[in-house]
């Protein structure tokens, strides 16, 4: 062990293979049947086994796993006789103190993670929800997943298309104006506030916009032919006062430049001039745009005109 925290690396001097062998065929039968031929195609083809193996020593490693109390069943498929584990002992038993950590825990990690991560996340907390007892919190863990109420289908399909940068039309349930048909050419997908949104270039206003994808009710069809269209990254640097001993909380996109005794120099990059908008006006009177010098005159317009909307022009 203090060989692989020295060099990250396993080698063979770093494995038991008699039990690491055990383990891959214990997951390969729990995974379904499979034959002696099966088992050693898997084995030999393991990265860090590359070896062959023979019929009898897997005879021998099925055997010790029944020994260890594993139910190891054998059923027959076009005359091949293949292996597979019913049940086992080594049965995952989390109480009520450790769930409610682990929902923290994924409430905390899903905030900054990117979102391919976040699936892989929250296929792991489903795995988990198995071996919740208490049906509440068993429920709460299934729950978690902002995705959980988007059908699977529409978010695959949006995982691929964002990918390759498609441009797709999709059919959207706008709240102003009902359903509408929207072409989008992908960008990202991320988690904001809980819920799942599609980022990209609206093409018919050639803005990027963000669309909450649980008011995506389909996708209508794929543009193949990636489009050429594209909006280059907006860089703003503002001005942050501090507050007293309070610690600002910093955008995924953001990051302080310099830090003074009273304020912070703060860059933000989006492709999305409006988020940064909001970023500003967010801050209140707390911040003041620096550069670039059109962004600035574009702020203290909106905040005019936010001004006229109270007090009338003046």
């Amino acid at each position: 062990m203090k060989r692989f925290y020295e060099t990250n690396t396993i080698t063979y001097n770093l494995m038991s293979f008699s039990a690491f062998k055990a383990i891959i065929i214990f997951t390969a039968c729990l995974e379904g049947p499979k034959s002696y031929e099966e088992l050693q195609y898997i084995l030999e083809s393991h990265p860090y086994i590359q070896d062959s193996v023979s019929i009898d020593t897997i005879r021998i490693y099925l055997n010790s796993l029944k020994k260890m109390g594993c139910c190891v069943n054998r059923t027959t498929e076009h005359k091949i006789a293949k292996y597979y584990i019913e049940k086992h002992p080594f049965e995952l038993r989390i109480n009520d103190s450790q769930v409610k950590s682990i929902i923290k825990i994924f409430k905390a990690i899903s905030k900054s993670i990117d979102f391919e991560d976040f699936i892989a996340l929250t296929s792991l907390f489903e795995k988990f929800s198995v071996y919740v007892i208490n049906e509440d919190l068993r429920e709460e863990l299934l729950n978690i997943s902002p995705l959980k109420n988007i059908n699977n289908d529409l978010i695959n399909d949006l995982r691929k298309y964002v990918n390759n940068k498609n441009e797709i039309t999709v059919s959207y349930n706008s709240k102003n104006s009902g359903l509408e048909d929207i072409v989008i050419l992908t960008d990202k997908l991320y988690i904001e506030n809980g819920k799942l949104y599609l980022s990209g270039l609206n093409s018919k206003y050639k803005t990027y916009t963000k669309f909450p994808a649980e008011k995506i009710m389909e996708i209508k069809s794929v543009n193949i032919n990636k489009p050429e269209l594209s909006l280059p990254e907006l860089t703003v640097l503002y001005e942050y006062e501090k507050q007293d001993d309070a610690q600002i909380e910093l955008l995924p996109n953001e990051r302080i430049v310099k830090e003074t005794k009273y304020k912070y120099l703060i860059e933000i990059v989006s492709k999305n001039k409006f988020d940064i908008i909001q970023r500003i006006l967010f801050h209140n009177n707390k911040c003041k745009v620096i550069s670039p010098d059109d962004f600035q005159r574009e702020i203290i317009n909106c905040l005019k005109q936010m001004k006229e909307g109270y007090f009338g022009k003046q």
